[in-house]
């Protein structure tokens, strides 16, 4: 069985081909800070070494780990015409996206519209990749807002 190389590139050190959400970043900024207090703890107590529990090296490679992370994840900040350009083409990726999507009454009352679901599946199919790059888009564009990548909110209400 063989399989097809990925359109995206991976990063080795961060495994990521994406940028983070802003939970995926809130989360590994906790992790690290974690890890950062472990570490304070260990060096101020004199707790670690050849009979220690805690392997001070392991816990520096661990941050230094979640540091590579942030940086490959964080999309950078954009402006001006690469902004405009984005927002653009967001616009153009959403407008494709609402032909045929189902309304948010048909997800709601399923029952009620016979073939909703299968109407939505195979939407989403269709829509994959467009889904994807707005995403990524909306991440980039505003990266603090948590909702941005939530394509729910271009459903039409009926």
């Amino acid at each position: 069985m063989t399989r097809g190389k990925g359109t995206m590139k991976v990063n080795p050190v961060t495994g990521l081909d994406r940028s983070l959400t802003l939970g995926e970043r809130q989360d590994i900024v906790g992790q690290k800070a974690e890890a950062e207090a472990s570490l304070r703890y260990a060096e101020e107590n004199q707790v670690g070494g050849a009979g220690g529990a805690i392997d001070k090296n392991k816990l520096k490679a661990e941050i230094n780990r979640y540091d590579a992370i942030l940086h490959e994840g964080t999309p950078a900040r954009i402006s001006g015409m690469k902004k405009d350009a984005l927002i653009k083409e967001a616009e153009g990726l959403a407008n494709e996206m609402r032909k045929n999507m189902p309304t948010q009454d048909e997800m709601d009352h399923p029952s009620k519209n016979p073939g909703a679901v299968q109407k939505h599946i195979k939407w989403g199919d269709r829509n994959v990749q467009n889904i994807k790059r707005y995403k990524e888009i909306m991440r980039q564009v505003e990266p603090d807002d948590p909702t941005n990548t939530n394509i729910d909110r271009l459903r039409r209400e009926k």
